[in-house]
């Protein structure tokens, strides 16, 4: 899309995947079409930057500057920041150092851009696209940094989902096939903090869960995984455009109890 607020031609649509982590497909609809990703695309560095700790080039201790300001893709164009709406407040000033715990912490949390933007710099584009291949989600990728409309407008550079292929991604993640246990888990606590869960909102307090949704005009997604990390685990994937958001928090929450009560421990 070229532009903020371009992500949607106004038509309604909803599709969605409901999945064991192992890979089992128990209900879908539309889920191979594709979205604007908004935040949900986050996962996928996530995994790169924990795949560097394991490998040791680098720690979660390790630092890196806080961030307002990122170089555009187009090499002609200036330095940008992201738009007011998107700012995250929480963050420390420019060049204060951050731990990579941190760091990631924000970009999951409470789905920073900045801090997302500093994570996609230090790990690459090609890692980020080397996750989603490993995990199956071949019709998802991450093209751009958040903001970068310069790369948007120039290239038609864009961040795109499936349904189905969240479902995949967030499917290997808690099965442990894209990282080691020690990783896995740090990489599932974050998950399970992060505080905007549609798809997991009326999980009863029994039953573990992790999400990262996601959010621009007219686009509003959410993917979870229900139940103990591990391949008995179920994920569900939502994707919708064309709605106004309280319907399609609505619809996504709804979805999320049908997944809930396959998941709940009886």
């Amino acid at each position: 899309m070229s532009a903020r607020g371009t992500y949607s031609d106004g038509v309604p649509v909803v599709t969605y995947r409901l999945a064991t982590a192992a890979g089992e497909v128990l209900a879908e609809r539309g889920a191979t079409t594709p979205f604007y990703a908004a935040s949900t695309i986050k996962i996928a560095p996530l995994v790169a930057a924990l795949r560097l700790v394991e490998s040791g080039e680098l720690t979660l201790d390790d630092t890196l500057p806080s961030r307002d300001t990122f170089e555009s893709q187009v090499p002609e164009a200036p330095d940008y920041r992201l738009v007011p709406d998107d700012v995250d407040h929480g963050m420390p000033p420019p060049g204060t150092p951050m731990r990579l715990a941190d760091v990631l912490e924000r970009m999951i949390v409470v789905s920073s851009n900045e801090a997302t933007n500093m994570v996609v710099e230090r790990v690459g584009l090609d890692a980020i696209a080397k996750v989603l291949a490993d995990a199956g989600a071949h019709d998802s990728f991450m093209a751009r940094q958040y903001g970068d409309q310069a790369a948007a407008e120039a290239y038609g550079m864009s961040n795109v989902v499936t349904a189905a292929d969240l479902a995949t991604l967030m499917g290997a993640l808690v099965a442990g096939r894209l990282t080691g246990p020690e990783a896995t888990a740090f990489m599932t606590a974050l998950l399970a903090r992060q505080t905007d869960p549609l798809i997991a909102s009326a999980a009863p307090p029994a039953l573990p869960w992790g999400s990262k949704s996601g959010s621009v005009d007219a686009v509003r997604h959410d993917v979870a995984y229900l139940g103990e990390p591990g391949l008995s685990a179920l994920v569900m994937a939502v994707c919708t455009r064309g709605y106004p958001e309280e319907d399609a928090e609505e619809t996504i929450k709804a979805l999320g109890e049908l997944a809930i009560t396959l998941a709940a421990p009886r």
